[in-house]
């Protein structure tokens, strides 16, 4: 069997049954009609199965509660008829994983992806996990119209996506715009498209590289490619090329003077601002955590996987157990040194030190 079967076999046995009943009221039948053009966007008949499952748990059931009034098939009989007839296609969907850039999605499978199954939810789409934390964000960005246009800085590379605002007013505290700021080692999954006229084109993972403010008030965020999964900042990026040559001084240093330092070191870090805002890492901390380590991940406990090519020492990334973002101190004993393995994993799986 199809996606086109599963479109049809939704639709002729519960969507048209209930728009098309003599004693279906006009609201009843407007809802009914919005739930088909869902049903009839879908490209994948797993996706089609969680959109059925959602509409059963859904807290709006006008449509529902008139179907056994009517004499109508109710949603959990369709579902339990949706899982005998398409059994082994239930589990083909689109996932994230599963997106291919380049290519153009409907705005209705952009929104079956992330669970959110209404139109008018804007722009930025956060996907929770169990614990209410983002796992990833979708961002819809249209080039073209609206009051604050999107646009390329450099194509496919940078792109200038405004934040969330309501009645004009932008806030970073807004729950959308929140769930990227308070989550910058989570990928933003970026879909463009030049007019609202066409299909979003998917291009790739993204992460936030800065935060700009305008003369207006007006924010946006900067968001850039992310380099080979791993979400680097652009090595061009004069903070973190300043970071890394004041850890290499510091890692020059007798372990009892920058101890010394470390003493006196403010715990919160200072934020730098100019046109976005950046944590101004104490070099020191990074310094003393890899001294610390000795070239063993500190979570894992294995050697690290290679040495670096610039200074020939042990290459293990220092992570903040709270993080900064997070008002995590930036200290010694809020960091540990990771493999890249494990430095991953605490930010998209099971972590050592959950936050």
């Amino acid at each position: 069997m199809s996606v086109s079967e599963a479109i049809e076999f939704v639709c002729d046995v519960f969507f048209d049954p209930t728009i098309e009943h003599p004693a279906c009221d006009e609201k009843v039948r407007n809802i009914a009609r919005n739930y088909r053009a869902w049903a009839r966007a879908f490209t994948h008949t797993g996706n089609m199965y969680d959109f059925l499952k959602f509409l059963e748990g859904a807290s709006d059931t006008v449509v529902f509660s008139n179907q056994s009034r009517l004499g109508l098939k109710t949603i959990t009989e369709l579902i339990s008829d949706f899982e005998m007839r398409f059994a082994n296609e239930l589990a083909d969907r689109l996932d994230a994983d599963g997106l291919q850039v380049g290519e153009t999605y409907p705005t209705h499978m952009i929104h079956a992806i992330c669970g959110s199954y209404d139109l008018r939810s804007g722009g930025i789409l956060p996907v929770l996990g169990n614990d209410g934390e983002a796992e990833f964000v979708a961002i819809k960005a249209t080039l073209s119209g609206g009051t604050y246009p999107n646009e390329w800085l450099e194509r496919g590379r940078k792109l200038k996506y405004f934040m969330k605002a309501i009645s004009g007013t932008f806030k970073e505290t807004y729950q959308d715009n929140a769930a990227i700021i308070n989550n910058p080692q989570n990928p933003v999954l970026v879909f463009v498209r030049d007019t609202d006229k066409e299909k979003f084109t998917y291009w790739g993972r993204f992460f936030p590289f800065a935060i700009h403010t305008e003369t207006d008030g007006s924010k946006w965020f900067e968001l850039v490619d992310w380099s080979n999964g791993l979400g680097e900042l652009p090595a061009m990026s004069a903070a973190q090329t300043s970071l890394d040559e004041q850890v290499q001084q510091s890692m020059k240093l007798d372990p009892e003077a920058r101890r010394k330092r470390l003493a006196s070191a403010p715990r919160q870090p200072e934020k730098q601002k100019a046109t976005t805002t950046i944590f101004k890492r104490n070099p020191d901390v990074i310094a003393e955590v890899l001294f610390r380590a000795n070239g063993i991940c500190e979570a894992c406990h294995e050697p690290a996987p290679f040495d670096r090519l610039s200074d020939g020492t042990p290459y293990l990334e220092v992570h903040h157990k709270i993080p900064l973002a997070k008002d995590g101190a930036d200290t010694v004993e809020n960091a540990v040194a990771l493999c890249p393995n494990c430095h991953r994993r605490e930010h998209s799986g099971p972590a050592v030190w959950p936050h």
